[in-house]
């Protein structure tokens, strides 16, 4: 497909390649992850929970909680009763479809023809990290998509009050937004006012939502806090300065930005052979095409200098920021495709080899990672706790230590049982606990750190051994995962 020809034609083409950018929804739609990111079902739980406000509120993207507790809120006024997490995941495909439209503009921005933006939109779709993650209940993928639509915005003086605004969003979604600050200067350092405009019109709406966030999330607001509140993290963050093992995670991180899975995955059920023919014959067709296009040449363009900075400025400080987790790296594939859009924009003789490249990608990240995460048994902790559905009877009390992120999938899909929480080996409440269970004709349940703590002292051990049932216990271990659920009476 070319843009030569008739005004018709090039209509015509470009209302096919509209149609292709919708294919991305489908699929997003079709196939959402059952891989949960431990933060989303984080965030289900206490939206479900009907929090206060201020309970919803994390530093680090303060506003996604209270968005989704919205968006529950409004279904369920509509008459759609789901899960939040359900509802979550669904957000986010629509907004990373969004986000795969406006690449498609921010490419056609750049001159890159229509035959070349398409192709290149959809690897952003379908590359690996990206799919997963606009199936499942995250904070980047609306931080994205408003770092897309101020970087669209930026095109136009008229509009760079309207682009500020946009990153302020998108910073309030996630924190690492900030960093497009430098962009947004690059892009603008011609004229001082549009300058002041950008930078007044993102920061200071930031800054008066975390001071109002701050105020109410702490019991005493002090100015001297704000700052340790605004950049606190969990303790197994933090920066990294080993500069050899950081240049090999930065590679491989921004490598399973495109391709992800592992081989042992793959299904092997009649749809996974399919699409791995498919994947064969186009790998096949791509090397063949690549091989012609770089014996006739190709003109390489150099890329526009604020896609440089963007992606630069997000990998420095991703060299140094938890190297190992590649799903920060999201913040730098959007310019990292418009960079190799822009620099083969005046290069024809690759853009079938483009074109293969796309099934490629589709067919490998759906049968060695898409496919399998959207089945249940992928998902060892939603595995165990359907099963445990049927022996956990509603009022089942089931009492933890530590709430510790399997245990959030765990006790999120097994709502009618009774989730107790204790801080301290208190047998007196235990004994109260387990005369409710008795008296409701319902066993009573020890999740494994509970178990652990109570055991750790000679009065613990010796309750054990009057209320432990070996015989009934409930577990499961594997390379990443232990669960163990002992039953008293």
């Amino acid at each position: 497909m070319s843009e030569t020809g008739s005004p018709r034609i090039r209509l015509v083409q470009r209302q096919r390649g509209a149609l292709l950018l919708v294919l991305p929804l489908i699929f997003y739609f079709t196939l959402p992850t059952r891989d949960f990111y431990w933060d989303g079902v984080a965030f289900a739980i206490n939206i479900e929970k009907q929090l206060p406000v201020a309970s919803l509120v994390h530093p680090s993207h303060i506003a996604y909680t209270l968005c989704g507790a919205w968006l529950y809120d409004l279904t369920k006024t509509v008459g759609v009763h789901t899960r939040a997490l359900f509802i979550l995941q669904a957000a986010n495909s629509v907004l990373a479809e969004l986000c795969v439209i406006l690449l498609y503009i921010s490419l056609r921005l750049r001159d890159v023809p229509a035959t070349l933006s398409v192709p290149m939109a959809l690897a952003f779709a379908f590359s690996a990290t990206w799919w997963k993650f606009a199936t499942d209940a995250n904070a980047y993928v609306p931080s994205i998509f408003l770092l897309l639509c101020a970087y669209i915005l930026l095109e136009h003086p008229r509009t760079t009050a309207l682009a500020g605004l946009a990153q302020a969003g998108a910073m309030l979604f996630h924190e690492l937004a900030f960093l497009f600050l430098l962009v947004a200067l690059v892009r603008l350092r011609r004229s001082r006012r549009s300058l002041s405009v950008y930078a007044a019109t993102a920061m200071i709406p930031v800054a008066a939502a975390y001071l109002a966030a701050y105020i109410a999330a702490s019991d005493h607001a002090t100015i001297t806090g704000l700052f340790p509140w605004i950049t606190s993290h969990s303790p197994d963050s933090g920066f990294s300065f080993n500069p050899l093992t950081n240049a090999a995670l930065s590679l491989r991180g921004t490598f399973r930005l495109f391709f992800g899975g592992r081989l042992r995955d793959f299904a092997g059920d009649p749809i996974s052979k399919v699409a791995l023919t498919v994947l064969v014959i186009a790998t096949v067709s791509f090397l063949i095409w690549m091989w012609r296009g770089v014996r006739r040449g190709a003109k390489v363009t150099p890329p526009p200098l604020h896609l440089l900075v963007w992606v630069g400025v997000y990998a420095a400080f991703l060299f140094v920021w938890m190297p190992q987790n590649t799903f920060y790296r999201l913040f730098y594939l959007p310019p990292l495709i418009a960079i190799l859009g822009t620099t083969l924009r005046h290069a024809p003789a690759t853009r079938l080899a483009v074109r293969l490249f796309v099934p490629i990608l589709l067919t490998w990240n759906f049968v060695f990672l898409v496919y399998p995460q959207s089945r249940p048994e992928f998902n060892a902790p939603l595995r165990f706790a359907l099963a445990a559905n049927k022996g956990w009877a509603p009022g089942t009390p089931i009492v933890f230590h530590r709430f510790h992120p399997d245990l959030w999938t765990i006790s999120y899909f097994n709502q009618q049982a009774v989730w107790i929480g204790m801080d301290q080996a208190d047998l007196d409440k235990l004994d109260r606990t387990l005369e409710y269970a008795q008296n409701e004709r319902k066993p009573l349940w020890l999740e494994a750190t509970a178990y652990d703590l109570i055991a750790a002292s000679p009065n613990g051990r010796r309750w054990l051994a009057v209320h432990d049932q070996p015989g009934k216990l409930l577990e499961f271990k594997d390379e990443k995962h232990e669960f163990r659920f002992h039953y008293v009476r």
